[in-house]
């Protein structure tokens, strides 16, 4: 019982972001102008429509550069859109109602692992399925879908439109704590304190990454992270303050929209040092094409997306078998809703998420039912649909339970502009509660390995890559191939081990003891990561790398036996 207390206290701890003010004010001006719209149509059906549109779209526009917003505004439209023609247009018995359910989850499953946008598109596309099947709108599938992106355009208007006065703000500001992260690593160099600023350059790389961080950036970064190496090795000297302050004045001019143009004339004495001088010079190493799409291409056929996709395929089928069952299944899309938001690997735990959407959904209930029962519909249910949508911005940097008390309160307002419905706030409870059963059972108790370390935890991929990275660093330069794309992958799976492991500590046990048990080795997979940057750094100068490259192999094969004994515990 008290490891139960824990979870739950833990998933509901406010994180330490602060408030979306400016984007809350923003998505308030939203749903007032989806007001102005319906008044002039005059059809308060459109507006709730609108109105649901706004409430899912919300989601998508709290944090990463207005591009990446934009995208996912998009991602998530169409799939709304495409998922209410297909659950509205199909046949209505529940065969076919289940069977549909279950081959749009395996699609969004699927289509969730290609890139950073696409959950959206997958999420939406369940959902909509959900809201054509068990919505019981009036209108046509067209018009809802018509309407839905009416309520999306608004949203990406109100939202997206500093991207007009503020381009590339944020991408120089991503770009620029890469860079300052790298001055306090390279400060930290021989004090005791470089794992610390490693970690938060590692953070920090990884945010510029999904902003498009800029080559002569990526490589000051690289640059850094191979002199951490030598000194780890306890070879490489302090870094020179030279270069700590050449580091702070480029965040100033990357963060000012300047060329870098610092001075490098410090006293340089290792080829990594070297390296350094060079990408602030900006005399860049030749990089190759990432191949994104036979990236994506990879990640659809790794047996880690078809178990996620079969798991929300089996979790949808059974939330919509219910759903149909149902006394009032017009009511009841917000089951399959509930299961689609949980049960997906992008988010996080299917626990944490299950505790913090219960009790978000119950308090937006509660809300709901309480301005329900002041106003049954009409403009005040409008008005009181917005605030809760703004307070669904506000609160979504802290917590997503404290989101979801916004979400649901304005969906449940929205669809109640036309026509009051007392009960509705009850249902959704119980459908929130159904729902989380659901995700809970099937997505977690029920199914293979789900109460085992999560796969990205593992270290087996992130292991792989690192492996592959070797193998490519020991070459001569124009022998190495796809050498960014091994690179970056190899980077990007041993931070996301690495978080994997802290995220796993929430999980209820036994996985906290594994990922206790794992994160040391996460760590020094990223550090293994570094020395073999370090390396190549090395042979690109002509150095005889190989005895680092052997025993950088033998701290690989001891990081690979360690993840195995995990994966057996």
């Amino acid at each position: 019982m008290r490891d139960v207390g824990r979870v739950v206290i833990t998933a509901l701890r406010p994180g330490p972001r602060p408030y979306a003010v400016a984007a809350a004010l923003r998505a308030l001006v939203a749903a007032g102008v989806i007001a102005v719209v319906g008044a002039v149509v005059g059809d308060l059906a459109v507006v709730g429509i609108a109105y649901l549109a706004a409430a899912c779209s919300v989601a998508f526009v709290i944090g990463g550069t207005y591009r990446n917003r934009s995208i996912a505004l998009c991602a998530q439209g169409v799939g709304a859109a495409g998922g209410i023609l297909v659950g509205a247009t199909l046949d209505s018995g529940p065969t076919t109602m289940i069977a549909v359910a279950a081959i749009g989850g395996l699609v969004s499953g699927l289509v969730g692992g290609i890139g950073p946008n696409a959950p959206a598109f997958g999420m939406m596309l369940s959902i909509g399925i959900a809201f054509g099947q068990f919505g019981g709108s009036d209108l046509t599938p067209w018009r809802q879908a018509v309407w839905y992106g009416v309520g999306t355009f608004v949203v990406a208007a109100a939202t997206v439109s500093p991207w007009i006065f503020r381009r590339g703000a944020i991408e120089r500001a991503a770009a620029a704590d890469v860079l300052d992260s790298a001055a306090d690593l390279c400060a930290a160099v021989g004090t005791g304190t470089e794992r610390a600023a490693r970690a938060r350059l590692t953070t920090a790389s990884a945010t510029a990454r999904l902003a498009r961080m800029p080559a002569q950036v990526q490589q000051v970064s690289f640059a850094v992270s191979a002199i951490h190496a030598d000194a780890a090795r306890a070879t490489g000297p302090r870094v020179p303050p030279g270069a700590v302050d050449a580091l702070r004045a480029a965040a100033r001019q990357t963060c000012a929209g300047m060329p870098i143009a610092v001075d490098t004339s410090w006293d340089v004495q290792t080829a990594a040092q070297r390296a350094l001088v060079r990408a602030l010079r900006g005399e860049l190493d030749p990089t190759d094409p990432h191949g994104r799409l036979q990236g994506a291409l990879r990640t659809l056929r790794t047996p880690t997306s078809w178990l996620n996709a079969t798991r929300l395929a089996a979790c949808l089928g059974v939330a919509t078998a219910i759903t149909a069952a149902a006394h009032e299944p017009a009511h009841s899309f917000w089951l399959p809703l509930t299961v689609a938001v949980i049960v997906r690997p992008e988010y996080g735990s299917v626990v944490v998420r299950t505790i913090n959407r219960v009790a978000g959904s119950v308090v937006g209930a509660l809300v709901a039912a309480g301005v329900l029962a002041l106003w049954p519909s009409g403009v005040p249910v409008a008005a009181a649909a917005a605030v809760s949508l703004g307070f669904a911005v506000l609160t979504a940097p802290k917590l997503y339970a404290l989101s979801v008390i916004g979400v649901t309160s304005s969906a449940l307002l929205a669809v109640s502009i036309g026509h009051g419905d007392a009960v509705l706030p009850v249902i959704r409870v119980i459908d929130t509660l159904a729902g989380a059963a659901v995700a809970v059972v099937v997505g977690y108790l029920l199914w293979p390995g789900a109460r085992r370390l999560p796969q990205p935890a593992r270290l087996t991929a992130a292991c792989a890559a690192a492996q592959g990275y070797l193998e490519q660093a020991v070459l001569p330069r124009v022998r190495r191939e796809q050498w960014t794309r091994r690179r970056d992958d190899a980077y990007l799976l041993a931070h996301q081990a690495k978080d994997a492991c802290l995220a796993a500590l929430a999980e209820p046990p036994p996985v906290p003891a594994v990922a206790r048990r794992v994160l040391p080795t996460a760590v020094e997979l990223e550090e293994t990561t570094d020395a073999i940057t370090a390396l190549a750094v090395s042979a690109d100068v002509g150095e005889d790398v190989t005895a680092r490259a052997t025993a950088i192999g033998r701290r690989l094969d001891t990081i690979r036996r360690a993840a195995h004994a995990a994966d057996r515990a």
